[in-house]
């Protein structure tokens, strides 16, 4: 699989329209006091503030996740929270990279898709007794848990 520029592009822009949403929430909070002596305007600025900081947040996290090309589904819902109004072209971009380079993250069922067996919680970890032949104590290969470390 070869890495292409778009995940890097898609964490970028998703970073900084986050850090701009961020910035106009942060502005917008300083209309609170202005808006402090009428009941109905306080809680209504106050909640706007709230969901562009949840936004900006999450755009930002997302925008991590795309440039460490892990977690596709984060990284496009901080691609779609970029989407907020100051940075709606940059969400926009960012979106469209994140889904066209969706091959390129990394995904938890990499070991399934590999041709490695699904372990449920039903089934046991390892046999016990001679039916276990296949286990070889004195190799020196790292067990699942120390490569996965």
């Amino acid at each position: 699989m070869s890495t292409s520029w778009k995940p890097t592009a898609a964490g970028v822009l998703a970073i900084i329209g986050g850090a701009l949403i961020m910035l106009v929430a942060l502005a917008i909070s300083l209309f609170v006091p202005v808006a402090a002596p009428f009941r109905y305007a306080f809680v209504s600025v106050g909640a706007i503030v709230l969901l562009w900081l949840a936004a900006g947040v999450m755009a930002i996290i997302g925008g991590v996740f795309a440039l460490q090309r892990r977690h596709w589904g984060l990284a496009l819902a901080g691609a779609v929270c970029a989407l907020v109004p100051p940075a709606t072209l940059l969400g926009i971009l960012s979106t469209v990279f994140v889904a066209l380079a969706r091959e390129e993250f990394e995904s938890g069922t990499a070991l399934i898709a590999k041709g490695e067996p699904e372990l449920h919680s039903s089934q046991p970890a390892a046999a016990s007794g001679p039916e276990c032949a296949q286990c070889n104590i004195g190799s020196s290969e790292p067990s699942e848990g120390e490569r996965n470390a």
